[in-house]
C-alpha cells in the first residue's frame, strides 16, 4: 500500500484506541509500540489512562511526547467500556480499531486489513488472532472464509448467519478487537459500549449490536492480533461482583436478541452460548483452588448462582452443540449438583492451565 506522509491536521484513516488500567510495564510499552510501527503511517493511536493508580498514565504521556500521532486522554475509572467510548468520542478515524493495553498486533495489520476494506468497501473487516500463553502460543481456530484465500465477501443476507456466530463459543469473533470497523457506520447507528457492563460479556453485547447493523464484512485468516492470557486478570478470577455483571450482559443479550429482526437464528443459540459461560463460572470461578472459600461456601455461592432464572432456563437446552467431551462432563455434574466432583475439576483444569 502507497502511504502518503503523515499531516496530524487531516482525518486519519485510523484510529486505534487503548483502553489501559493497571497494565505491566512491559506489556504496555508492546502494545503502545507495536501500534506506534504500522507499516500504514496515516493513524492516530489514543492511550486511554482509565485512571490507573500506576505509572500507566505517565508511561502513555512518554510516548506522546515522542509521536505525534499519540494522543493520551487521562480519565477517572470507568471501566474497560467506558474507557474504549472516551476513545471513540475523541477518534477522527475513518476506521475504528480496539486494542486492548496488554495485548499487542502485527506491523502489517492495519494496512492488510485497511488495503481489503477499501478495495471491497465494506463496513467490517475481521482478523485472526493467537493466544499468548506464558510458555506457548496458540492460534484461534476459525471457519469463517479467508478473504485472502478466494475474495469472499459477507454481503446482505449472509451478514444475519455472521451476527448468529457471534453466539457459537468456537467462532471466536465477538471480541471488540481483532477489527477494522467504519467510523460511520458506529456514529450513525450510536453503536457505542454500554458502560453500566463493566467486565464480562461486554464484547458479545457490543457485537450484538453493531453486527444488526452491517451490511458487509470480510474476514483475514492471519493472526495479526496477540491476545495475552492472564489467568489472574478481573475476568478470571472468582468474584461475585464478576459474575453478576456477566450475567448482567447476558440478561441484556437476551432483550437485544428479542427485539432483533434476526431473532429467530438466534435466539436457539442464545441458551448454548450462556452454557460455556454456566460451565466457566464452575471451573474457573467458584470451584477453582484460588478460591480460598470454605467448600460450604463455594457450594452455597454456586447453588445461589444457578437458581438465577436465565441460567435455570439455559440449563435446560438441549442444544449441546460445540461442547466438549470435558464441558459435556462439568455439565452433567453441575445439573445433577455434584459439587464435590466440580471442585476436583477445578483443580485438574488449573494444573492443565499451569502445564500450557
Amino acid at each position: 500500500m502507497t502511504d502518503s506522509a503523515y499531516n496530524p491536521q487531516d482525518k486519519p484513516a485510523v484510529s486505534i484506541i487503548v483502553p489501559v488500567y493497571k497494565v505491566p510495564e512491559q506489556y504496555l510499552r508492546k502494545c503502545a509500540e507495536s501500534c506506534i510501527e504500522q507499516t500504514v503511517r496515516d493513524i492516530e493511536i489514543l492511550l486511554v489512562d482509565d485512571g490507573s493508580p500506576d505509572q500507566c498514565g505517565s508511561i502513555c504521556d512518554e510516548y506522546a511526547e515522542k509521536d505525534s500521532r499519540v494522543h493520551v486522554i487521562h480519565k477517572e475509572n470507568g471501566g474497560l467500556c467506558s474507557a474504549r467510548n472516551a476513545g471513540f468520542a475523541a477518534a477522527r478515524g475513518e476506521w475504528i480499531m480496539f486494542v486492548d493495553g496488554d495485548d499487542w498486533i502485527d506491523p502489517d495489520m492495519c494496512c492488510r486489513m485497511l488495503d481489503a476494506g477499501r478495495r471491497e468497501d465494506v463496513d467490517l473487516v475481521m482478523c485472526g488472532i493467537t493466544r499468548q500463553y506464558e510458555h506457548s502460543t496458540q492460534d484461534y481456530k476459525f471457519y469463517l472464509r479467508d478473504y485472502e484465500k478466494g475474495g469472499k465477501v459477507y454481503r446482505g443476507r449472509e451478514c444475519k448467519w455472521l451476527q448468529q456466530q457471534l453466539l457459537v463459543y468456537n467462532c471466536n469473533i465477538a471480541v471488540a478487537y481483532s477489527k477494522l470497523i467504519r467510523r460511520k457506520l458506529l456514529a450513525d447507528h450510536n453503536i457505542v459500549h454500554d458502560d453500566l457492563l463493566r467486565q464480562g460479556a461486554e464484547g458479545l453485547e457490543f457485537n450484538i449490536r453493531l453486527f444488526e447493523q452491517i451490511r458487509s464484512a470480510l474476514f483475514i485468516n492471519q493472526p495479526f492480533y496477540h491476545y495475552l492470557y492472564n489467568e489472574n486478570s478481573i475476568s478470571s478470577l472468582h468474584s461475585e461482583e464478576n459474575h453478576r455483571c456477566v450475567i448482567g450482559c447476558f440478561e441484556k443479550i437476551r432483550g437485544l436478541i428479542e427485539e432483533s429482526s434476526n431473532r429467530d437464528r438466534l435466539l436457539p443459540w442464545f441458551d448454548n452460548r450462556l452454557l460455556y459461560v454456566i460451565i466457566t463460572t464452575a471451573i474457573s470461578g467458584y470451584f477453582h483452588p484460588d478460591n480460598k472459600a470454605p467448600f460450604s461456601e463455594k457450594k452455597k455461592g454456586y447453588e445461589a448462582y444457578l437458581q438465577q432464572p436465565i441460567v435455570e432456563h439455559a440449563l435446560k437446552t438441549d442444544n449441546l452443540r460445540g461442547l466438549s467431551r470435558q464441558r459435556r462432563v462439568v455439565l452433567y455434574l453441575i445439573r445433577h449438583r455434584q459439587f464435590r466432583a466440580l471442585d476436583l475439576m477445578g483443580r485438574a483444569r488449573k494444573w492443565q492451565k499451569d502445564h500450557l
